[in-house]
């Protein structure tokens, strides 16, 4: 059988439970939050810590060879130690027994896993790890479940909010003003981001159009459509929960047409998208489909307004 590698006593952390730090930051470390009473135990968490500083004691062993050691090792240790492996592997192939060791008896390897898939950063880790934080009841091992969750999630998203857009210019015909409906159970800021940022890129890559800041109040807008003679929209995107069925993936984006700044409705198109060979939650590709469809939109109103 072999052996844990010789890593360093950090005695200091739990000699006193309350004065403990939250977490710990670094080049290449390994963030545990929860520092309580209700210790790992403390040789556990401090031999975790331990490998995630001195990750080289793994690093050499391959894939397989670390994914066999978190299997069937005996020693927890020696399955912490492979799950940090993986964790650090970048290796897609790490997600399948990283998300088997979930489920391991012991907490502190089930902190590891989680910690580990977080690290590794694949968006096919997601589906596993919540599938377990409902069920899951060590307190240490949902906490870290909770974050590596949110860090992939974070990760997915294609960026953060599109800059403002210029004003309308001497060449400007109309003026759009975007709102997006979130009614998907990701985070509104999230959903709003790659939606808006799709549409107003569309927008303003046509002649003649202009785009409304987003938390311009009405009578703003109202004030520039006179004052420059424009003609106003206002499109509401309302994204609809992503379709996960027979193995593939659908996205709606339901877009209303409204004139502005009165807002007499005009029409709606809601463009539909589908992924195939999707049977699991794919936020990747939901973000993809999603900008699709609010492209796709923005096709058939630039369509639907030069008509009118």
């Amino acid at each position: 059988m072999s052996h844990a590698p010789r890593l360093p006593v950090l005695p200091s952390v739990f000699a006193r439970p309350a004065a403990c730090p939250t977490s710990g930051r670094g080049p290449g470390s390994w963030v545990f939050a929860e520092c309580t009473s209700r210790l790992l135990p403390a040789l556990a968490l401090a031999l975790v810590i331990g490998a995630a500083l001195y990750p080289s004691t793994a690093g050499a062993a391959s894939v397989k060879e670390l994914a066999t050691q978190l299997k069937t090792s005996d020693d927890f240790r020696v399955r912490m130690q492979a799950a940090l492996g993986l964790g650090a592997s970048g290796d897609s192939a790490a997600v399948k027994p990283l998300c088997a060791a979930l489920a391991d008896t012991n907490v502190s390897v089930r902190v590891a896993a989680a910690a580990a898939l977080g690290k590794l950063g694949k968006q096919s880790g997601l589906p596993c790890l919540k599938a377990v934080v409902a069920k899951e009841t060590a307190p240490s091992v949902k906490a870290q479940v909770e974050k590596s969750i949110s860090a992939l999630e974070n990760a997915s998203s294609s960026g953060s909010a599109p800059a403002a857009p210029p004003p309308p210019g001497p060449d400007a015909k109309f003026y759009v003003a975007i709102q997006v409906t979130n009614k998907t159970s990701r985070p509104a800021a999230e959903v709003d981001a790659i939606v808006r940022a799709a549409m107003q890129d569309k927008l303003l890559a046509k002649k003649g159009y202009a785009v409304a800041p987003k938390g311009e109040t009405t009578a703003q807008g109202g004030q520039i459509v006179k004052s420059k003679k424009l003609k106003g929209f206002l499109l509401i995107a309302a994204v609809e929960a992503p379709g996960y069925q027979g193995g593939d993936l659908s996205q709606v984006v339901r877009v209303t047409m409204w004139t502005y700044p009165d807002k007499a409705p005009q029409g709606e198109f809601a463009p539909k998208l589908t992924q195939s060979s999707t049977p699991q939650t794919d936020v990747q590709g939901e973000n993809v489909l999603m900008k699709l469809c609010a492209e796709n939109a923005i096709e058939t109103f630039l369509k639907v307004a030069a008509s009118m």
